[in-house]
């Protein structure tokens, strides 16, 4: 315990210093594409254990999970890099279903000990969870998913899921927790992303959604035409107006807003694509991948510091995205979506997102 206690204190002296001398970046990629960050994010995949089996599910492998002296190791090396970078560190704690890693509470407490900013993608949990989270530090947000209205959810996601977020969602909403929804946009689901976000605007703070990569399991379901996706971009933009919890995240939203000569949106991670600049993924054994929605691998925690993975060559490579979209007036807040290319048997490196609609 007291080497424990120790290392946190350590964790939050860099992280403080890290947060000192944000303001002066070095995530810079501007002889690229002008970006910066002042925020860099591990999003961390605790465990592959998950209590639902959903349709669209990219990775149902047995992977081994780090051990606790492994994941204050990675905390640690975090904080290292936030301070080296001069960014802010934060922690998205995900799965599989992050609640069933064994050490989560571990995680979570020397996470808030460390005074880095944490959010969480999990399924719907009961109120007692809910309310451990918060003292230990409330989440900038605790995302769960929906894929639709009652019946098609039900069907991706197994009866009684829909129920179950909801109840989730208001007993949230009540105690003071921060809650998103996220969406996988899908053929089949498309005319009910709208409904969906009435439905959840007094429930939830904010709804998104990400499109389709057909990668593992999600194979099997069908993606929307051009066309079908162009107009419903036009549409779900307009209908922010009236319906305040809906949020921009997909990349191409930004080509209907230059269609009507407004400002490019900041993107899926506040710097377009940024599989490899602003973010990574840290998966349950170690791997490092650009994006978790499609291999991407760029390095191993267990054999390299964060720091000599982020300036891999591969890394490098993911960090400058497509090289079709080098010259696009929209690529610093966009970028297509690489997971997106590679599930259509494209390179994600050499080849422009098939949904992009941008013509002149």
């Amino acid at each position: 315990m007291e080497v424990e206690v120790a290392a946190a204190g350590e964790a939050v002296a860099v992280v403080e210093a890290a947060k000192a001398i944000a303001g002066n970046t070095m995530l810079r990629d501007q002889w690229f594409f002008g970006r910066k960050a002042k925020v860099f994010t591990l999003q961390w995949h605790l465990t592959n254990t998950c209590p639902f089996h959903c349709r669209h599910c990219y990775d149902r492998s047995a992977r081994s999970e780090l051990s606790w002296i492994d994941a204050q190791r990675v905390l640690a090396d975090l904080a290292e890099f936030a301070r080296a970078r001069r960014v802010e560190p934060r922690v998205c704690l995900s799965g599989g279903d992050p609640l069933c890693y064994p050490h989560f509470w571990q995680l979570y407490e020397a996470v808030a000990r460390a005074g880095m900013a944490v959010s969480i993608l999990g399924n719907p949990t009961d109120a007692e969870t809910i309310r451990r989270l918060l003292t230990f530090q409330p989440p900038l947000y605790y995302q769960v998913s929906l894929e639709g209205m009652r019946e098609h959810n039900d069907a991706m996601r197994g009866a009684g899921h829909y129920e179950r977020t909801l109840v989730f969602l208001r007993a949230a909403r009540d105690l003071g927790l921060r809650t998103s929804v996220m969406l996988t946009l899908t053929r089949a689901n498309l005319d009910q992303v709208l409904p969906l976000a009435s439905e959840l605007q007094l429930l939830t703070c904010r709804m998104t959604f990400n499109r389709l990569a057909q990668v593992g399991e999600a194979t099997t379901l069908e993606t929307p035409a051009r066309g079908d996706l162009a107009a419903f971009m036009g549409r779900y933009l307009a209908a922010r107006r009236s319906c305040s919890v809906l949020g921009v995240k997909d990349n191409l939203l930004s080509i209907v807003r230059h269609q009507y000569g407004r400002p490019s949106l900041p993107g899926c991670t506040g710097a377009g694509c940024g599989a490899a600049f602003n973010f990574v993924a840290l998966l349950p054994d170690g791997e490092v991948h650009a994006c978790r929605k499609f291999p991407s691998p760029i390095g191993d925690l267990r054999e390299s510091s964060l720091g000599e993975v982020y300036d891999s060559p591969r890394a490098q490579c993911y960090r400058q995205g497509s090289s079709a979209c080098r010259g696009c007036k929209l690529r610093k807040n966009c970028g297509g979506c690489l997971a997106v290319s590679h599930g259509r048997g494209l390179d994600p490196l050499r080849e422009r997102d098939p949904d992009c609609f941008l013509t002149a």
